[in-house]
């Protein structure tokens, strides 16, 4: 472990041993959050490969090596890994001393849901939230914990809830709950854990990240998903154009969002100026949020979507809109430039830190297996094979991406 590790891991006990108090007070205030330092990724950029199964880790290893580690998930309801491939994938990382990434999720199930619309599942993770900020539901970690003591090589990467959002884990405007969550857990987890290898990953949706931000000091990254959107590019569902459909804030002709940024006119004063972007205004936002609180940014979910009209095949345009898919996702590592509604330019290279490349096959589902288990419907949003090895002009750029802002995975 690094001197930089052992000091936040020091703070962070600091912060655990304050942590009774501070379960009443809203995040942001109390001595856990004035002793815990800024956090620092040590070392050269990370190539995680998700999600779910090692088949990810197989396709890479077909043209590619030295990947740093992986994707799974793991869930409070059954408090085990979300099935036998997660754990196995998990295994297979945490065996060569790698970095694993964990979604600990209880949005997708929650404890004690026993059926109904989205609106009810939202009500009970909600409820599960403000369970676990008053000490609730910590024992379906034991199994996830005794692992993690098991491999001490290993990194663990652990999103405590991924995507949360207000609807999903607020129960009021000031969203403690989930903040308090969030110090709960992590509190939890580094009282138990002999051998302090565990990092906590805060993974908002886009526009979010301020108003639920758990505080500095149980902040080791910041996390954000990287699908179409993200990248201001269309994707297809059933027929639907997202993105360009209507255009508002959106060029269809270069695939990019418009939005304006605070600049000068001709006397000095403050003026709005327009301009085309090849990113997100709430992704270049959150970034820049990193930054101003010292914490690296792990693009936790990064993968195409289905870019393909005809619902027939993920052959054609995947191999344009891919590369520049991949193209744009490596420009967000290196940003400078306005961003929408803020005054000024912005240095937003050296934040992202980790990236976490879903390379599966969708239209199988979520575990990429042909299996018949579970397959997303030609023609939506999912139908797309991701898996890097199909698509010649965007692995090529990616293998370039990885040389050229010095990952230590590398293309053969």
């Amino acid at each position: 472990m690094t001197n930089g590790r052992r000091l936040r891991t020091a703070l962070r006990n600091l912060a655990t041993a304050a942590l009774a108090g501070l379960l009443l007070l809203p995040a942001g205030t109390g001595t856990a959050q004035a002793a815990r330092a800024s956090t620092t990724a040590d070392g050269p950029p990370e190539l995680l490969l998700g999600q779910s199964t090692r088949g990810a880790w197989d396709d890479f290893n077909t043209f590619g090596q030295d990947a740093d580690g992986g994707s799974v998930y793991y869930e409070l309801r059954s408090g085990d890994w979300v099935n036998a491939a997660h754990r196995e994938y998990a295994t297979l990382l945490a065996n060569q001393g790698k970095t694993v990434q964990v979604g600990i999720s209880w949005k997708d199930n929650p404890p004690g849901f026993e059926g109904g619309d989205e609106n009810a599942k939202a009500a009970r993770s909600r409820a599960v939230t403000a369970e676990i900020a008053a000490g609730g539901h910590t024992a379906s970690l034991d199994r996830l914990l005794a692992f993690t003591n098991a491999h001490p090589q290993a990194r663990f990467k652990l999103r405590l809830d991924y995507e949360v959002s207000s609807f999903y884990h607020c129960t009021d405007a000031s969203c403690s709950s989930y903040k308090n969550a969030f110090n709960r857990l992590a509190g939890y987890l580094d009282s138990r854990s002999t051998t302090h290898n565990l990092e906590y990953v805060f993974h908002p949706v886009r526009g979010e990240f301020e108003t639920m931000y758990p505080g500095d000091a149980a902040v080791d990254w910041m996390g954000v998903s990287i699908f179409a959107h993200e990248l201001c590019l269309p994707i297809y569902d059933r027929g639907y154009l997202y993105n360009g459909t209507p255009p508002q804030n959106y060029d269809v002709g270069t695939k990019q969002c418009r939005n304006a940024y605070i600049g000068t006119d001709s006397n000095g004063n403050p003026a709005a100026v327009w301009r085309n972007f090849d990113h997100d205004a709430n992704v270049l936002k959150l970034v820049k949020f990193a930054k101003d609180h010292g914490k690296p940014v792990v693009l936790s979910e990064a993968g195409m979507m289905n870019f393909t009209a005809d619902g027939t095949s993920t052959d054609g345009r995947e191999q344009q809109l891919g590369d520049l898919w991949v193209k744009r996702l490596f420009s967000l590592m290196n940003y400078q430039g306005p961003i929408p509604n803020l005054p000024g330019t912005h240095d937003l290279r050296g934040v992202i830190r980790s990236i976490a490349y879903i390379n599966l096959d969708f239209r199988y589902g979520w575990d990429g297996i042909d299996d018949g288990s579970f397959d997303f419907a030609p023609n939506t949003t999912w139908f797309v094979d991701g898996k890097l090895s199909r698509y010649g002009p965007a692995k090529t750029s990616f293998c370039q991406g990885l040389t050229a802002n010095g990952f230590t995975a590398r293309c053969r």
